[in-house]
């Protein structure tokens, strides 16, 4: 799925040269917006400023971001000193997950609005000091302030441009165009995340459970309806009813219509599909069942914190 958004601009590409066409897949939005969620929970609700690595793929002048991870800082009055041996080690374990995606730049949210190209104040900073380990990089804004979102995604994206000012080097930012790109497990979870409840429940009006809910009832009114057909011909088969012919040629004619389900092809899809629903109940299934496990965890610690105090823990 695709969907322009309504940035528009021109500015020299990642690199310079032509245009850069990005395409930002709504993980990336999630991602932010929860980080700024939590650490705005564990600061009395007050809102609070977050940083991050944008991950992805370049090919070209085509740039897909993809994934990104949280950064941690240490604030010095108006200034953000980021923590890179954090950043170090951040990198390698995706790396190690992601073989395939490389760094292309930074995201921050900004908790009072901002004009739609331009930057808060100390960005450019940061750019310079990410600028050291990534090339060309990106950055990226969420809008979190009061109100934000309203009528259009409140995500801004910025290149860095050199400006001669006074004959010396400036730092700039300019606005690039973006468009989102998602697939199909990424529309499934922004759906179910999108009607999430306060209390962590999802929305009985969730589109794709209404959709699944239809999809259940076809396929057992359907099933009901061929078990009714195989039924008569067994009869006739048996001699139990007259066979009527004009009935039997409607029925030849239907199975004829029907797609040859014997083929590799089908076979090799269907076995795919199958081992991928497989795996993710099986997924979900583990998940339950450490979730079960850290619960029992903690009111073991809780029952016997005494206990575990005097012997160093015991997990």
């Amino acid at each position: 799925g695709r969907m322009e958004t309504e940035e528009e601009g021109t500015r020299e590409g990642k690199g310079g040269g032509a245009e850069l066409s990005i395409s930002l897949h709504p993980l990336v939005v999630i991602n932010i917006a929860d980080h700024s969620m939590r650490k705005r929970a564990q600061q009395g609700n007050a809102p609070q400023r977050v940083l991050g690595i944008l991950l992805g793929v370049q090919e070209g002048r085509n740039v897909e971001i993809c994934n990104s991870f949280e950064l941690d800082y240490s604030s010095n009055g108006d200034k953000l000193q980021i923590d890179m041996d954090f950043l170090n080690i951040k990198q390698e374990q995706y790396k190690k997950v992601f073989p395939k995606y490389e760094m292309l730049g930074w995201y921050s949210n900004s908790t009072q609005r901002v004009k739609s190209g331009e930057a808060l104040p100390g960005d450019i900073e940061i750019h310079r000091e990410i600028g050291s380990i990534i090339e060309n990089p990106l950055y990226l804004i969420l809008d979190t302030s009061e109100g934000a979102g309203i009528r259009d995604l409140p995500v801004h994206i910025l290149e860095s441009e050199v400006h001669i000012i006074e004959d010396v080097p400036a730092l700039t930012f300019a606005r690039s165009t973006y468009h989102l790109e998602t697939e199909e497990a990424e529309r499934v979870s922004v759906d179910q995340v999108s009607h999430l409840l306060p209390a962590g429940a999802s929305s009985a009006s969730s589109v794709m459970s209404s959709h699944m809910s239809s999809v259940h009832s076809a396929v057992t009114m359907l099933q009901k309806r061929v078990q009714c057909i195989l039924s008569l011909l067994q009869a006739m088969e048996k001699g139990e009813v007259k066979k009527d012919h004009r009935l039997l040629r409607q029925v030849a004619s239907l199975c004829q219509r029907l797609p040859a389900t014997d083929t590799p092809d089908f076979k090799e899809d269907f076995m795919q599909l199958h081992n991928d629903t497989m795996l993710v109940t099986y997924l979900a299934t583990m998940t339950k069942g450490t979730n079960s496990i850290n619960e029992l965890i903690d009111k073991y610690n809780i029952a016997f914190d005494k206990q575990s105090r005097r012997r160093g823990g015991l997990f």
